[in-house]
């Protein structure tokens, strides 16, 4: 499965050999910790075991702090 998915304002493919992932699996298949980045999927904040497919318009936002 290839999904594309926004990231820093370029679009990336992300390949697996598996049917289905969870929106925790695809920041663990960037190399992304769910800590420290969040997967908005069609416009809404997707839980990280929230399936994702390729059919989505999927968008990946580094979380910022700040004191």
């Amino acid at each position: 499965m290839e999904l594309q998915v926004k990231y820093r304002g370029k679009t990336q493919t992300v390949k697996t050999e598996k049917d289905r992932i969870t929106a925790g699996e695809l920041l663990k298949l960037m190399g992304l910790s769910p800590e420290y980045a969040f997967v908005v999927k069609n416009g809404e904040l997707a839980s990280e075991d929230e399936p994702v497919s390729p059919e989505d318009e999927l968008k990946v936002v580094n979380a910022i702090s700040g004191g």
